[in-house]
């Protein structure tokens, strides 16, 4: 089946609970996801309002999900805009996949197949930003064209870290 990029509905209710389930230990990414904890009904509200009408100081977002037939492959948050934290790490996008679909290029292909999406936001260039260690990352946003600006100290975990931040050509 296609690859396919698609915003949460009550028909993925279990494929999005297999997803969540395949992280186990790991921090899930996007951060977003850690609002699932509420319920399927409950995150789904969530989704609207972060979308819609989010919280003060908060930038709307939009997540959606890669999936292949009815199996969610990677998980993929697109912020609309940025705001001074944004701006400094986080960016526009944050995505995960799935800890048994790693090593297949979803990362890089989610960003591509997010470009109408971002058009859309009349995004020109998109802010993505990844740990310096996380190799796999930043290969990802290399290969979507991705382009270094700058490394910043973070804290991530509560354990100080390099942040990497990349621009990428919205096309």
């Amino acid at each position: 089946m296609a690859l396919q990029l698609k915003k949460l509905d009550e028909s993925m209710k279990g494929a999005l609970a297999d997803f969540i389930a395949d992280w186990k230990d790991e921090e899930i990414i996007p951060s977003t996801l850690q609002k699932y904890s509420l319920g399927f009904d409950e995150f789904m509200a969530h989704l609207d309002t972060m979308e819609n009408d989010p919280p003060r100081l908060m930038v709307p977002g939009t997540l959606m999900f890669l999936v292949d037939g009815e199996e969610i492959l990677g998980a993929f948050e697109v912020r609309h805009f940025l705001n001074s934290g944004l701006l400094k790490y986080g960016g526009h996008i944050g995505y995960g996949v799935a800890p048994k679909h790693r090593g297949n290029g979803y990362a890089a292909k989610m960003i591509e197949m997010s470009m109408p999406f971002l058009k859309q936001l009349n995004l020109d260039k998109v802010l993505i930003c990844c740990v310096s260690d996380n190799v796999a990352s930043a290969k990802s946003i290399l290969n979507a064209g991705g382009v270094l600006e700058n490394e910043v100290e973070i804290i991530r975990n509560g354990q100080p870290k390099i942040g990497q931040r990349y621009w990428v050509d919205v096309k």
